[in-house]
């Protein structure tokens, strides 16, 4: 029954995972012609979708930082609470900068998250299957924010 409950929730995260690239994608299908949406810059969508998201992180980072104080994992205990609100910081500064620059605000904060992911990956916190999503998620994300980041800071 274990097992069971763990490939529905392995399944449902990856699906989720890959519907939740959609707005990444949404400034390239605009920019290209195929879909205008009611006049919004989707580039901004997407920008406050990445801030979302990292928010997001933060909190299971903060999630993680409260099990590891739970199982006692003494070199993770009191880095990992510090840790969790990097990404939040990052989403901050993005609010903050302008110019697109904030784009790369984005990319670093998930680059940082990726770093931190692989740590925990290290200290046995993520199952396989997790970490290869969230290797494929940050590729992805990172790649597209990258590419914004040269059309539109370049426009």
């Amino acid at each position: 029954m274990k097992n069971l409950m763990h490939s529905k929730i392995k399944y449902i995260s990856i699906i989720i995972g890959l519907l939740g690239l959609i707005p990444y994608g949404l400034p390239l299908i605009e920019k290209y012609g195929f879909v205008n949406f009611l006049e919004i810059k989707t580039i901004n969508f997407t920008i406050w979708y990445g801030i979302t998201i990292l928010c997001f992180l933060s909190g299971i980072y903060w999630g993680l930082s409260i099990n590891a104080l739970i199982k006692n994992y003494s070199e993770l205990k009191n880095l990992l609470p510090a840790l969790s609100i990097i990404p939040f910081i990052f989403a901050i500064v993005t609010i903050i900068v302008s110019n697109y620059l904030n784009i790369i605000f984005l990319v670093i904060g998930f680059l940082l998250c990726q770093i931190l992911d692989e740590i925990l990956f290290s200290h046995k916190f993520y199952f396989n299957w997790y970490i290869r999503l969230r290797r494929f998620l940050t590729l992805v994300v990172v790649t597209l924010m990258i590419f914004y980041y040269i059309q539109f800071s370049n426009a």
